[in-house]
């Protein structure tokens, strides 16, 4: 795996968003996994692209 920070940071986020979701009543799901999901566009977008050369 080339960047295995980054994918490791991705899935405790999804894990813990899992874990608030099932044991917490009364939550607005589709927020918390909107919230999820940008973080993750953002994470991802950061921390899988590719090194840039430099001249």
């Amino acid at each position: 795996m080339k960047y295995p920070w980054t994918a490791l940071s991705l899935i405790i986020i999804w894990i813990a968003t899992t874990y608030i979701v099932v044991k917490t009543a009364g939550l607005n799901v589709n927020y918390i996994l909107l919230v999820t999901l940008t973080g993750t566009v953002i994470i991802s977008l950061i921390g899988f692209r590719s090194p840039t050369l430099r001249k």
